[in-house]
C-alpha cells in the first residue's frame, strides 16, 4: 500500500537552478552545518521534524533589511529572504536575507540561487544560531567567493551590523565596519540605514 506522503518530498523533474539539480540527495549540508531545531534545505534530512520558534526581533530585522535594500538597490540587484544559496556541490545554505542578481531572481521558479549570482548575504545572529553565524558560515560563504557578508547582532533587541568583504585573496573575509545606529557602505552599492528606524 502506498502513502500520499511517498513522493511529497520528491522535487519536480526538471527543479533546480539553471541547470543544477535541486534533488536532495545531492545537497546535503554536513550535520554541523544546520540550525538547532530546522528541518529545511540547511539539514534536509530532518524530515518533518518542525522548525524552531523565531524571535520578533529576528523577524523584524530580517524584514527591514530586505525592505531598505529593496528600496537602495539598483535595477540590477534584488535582496531576498530565506532562500537557498548552493555553496558547492554537497553544500547549501539558507541566509537570512541575500542580494542577489536581478536576472537569477526574477525566475519565480527558482528554489535557489548559485553563489556567483550572490552578492551579499545577512545572518541575524539568534540563541541557537550564534556558533555557526559567527564561524562556520563566514567560513563556507567565503569558500564559495561570495563577495559581501553582514552578521547582525543585538544589544537589548537593537541591532548592530558588522560588515565584511572579501580579503584580496579571496581566502577569508575582512572586517569594514561595526555599525551601531547607521549603517553607510559603498559596496556592494552605496547603502545608507538607519538601524534604529528600520521598517517593521
Amino acid at each position: 500500500m502506498t502513502s500520499v506522503l511517498d513522493d511529497w518530498l520528491q522535487p519536480r523533474p526538471g527543479g533546480g537552478a539553471g541547470g543544477v539539480s535541486d534533488r536532495f540527495s545531492r545537497l546535503r549540508s554536513p550535520v554541523d552545518e544546520r540550525r538547532d531545531g530546522e528541518a529545511d534545505a540547511d539539514h534536509p534530512d530532518a524530515g518533518l521534524v518542525s522548525t524552531g520558534p523565531q524571535t520578533r526581533f529576528h523577524e523584524r530585522v530580517t524584514y527591514g533589511l530586505r525592505t531598505v535594500l529593496n528600496a537602495q538597490a539598483p535595477g540590477d540587484l534584488v535582496a531576498v529572504s530565506r532562500m537557498d544559496v548552493l555553496l558547492g556541490p554537497d553544500r547549501r545554505a539558507r541566509p537570512d536575507v541575500s542580494l542577489v542578481d536581478d536576472l537569477a531572481a526574477s525566475d519565480d521558479r527558482r528554489t535557489c540561487y548559485l553563489a556567483e549570482e550572490v552578492r551579499l548575504v545577512i545572518e541575524v545572529v539568534g540563541p541557537d544560531s550564534a556558533a555557526p553565524d559567527r564561524d562556520l558560515r563566514p567560513r563556507h560563504y567565503a569558500a564559495a567567493g561570495i563577495p559581501h557578508f553582514w552578521r547582525v547582532e543585538s544589544t537589548d533587541c537593537r541591532p548592530f551590523v558588522c560588515s565584511f568583504e572579501l580579503d584580496a585573496d579571496g581566502a577569508g573575509y575582512q572586517v569594514t565596519g561595526v555599525h551601531h545606529t547607521r549603517l553607510a557602505v559603498d559596496a556592494p552599492f552605496p547603502i545608507d540605514i538607519d538601524l534604529e528606524r528600520l521598517p517593521r
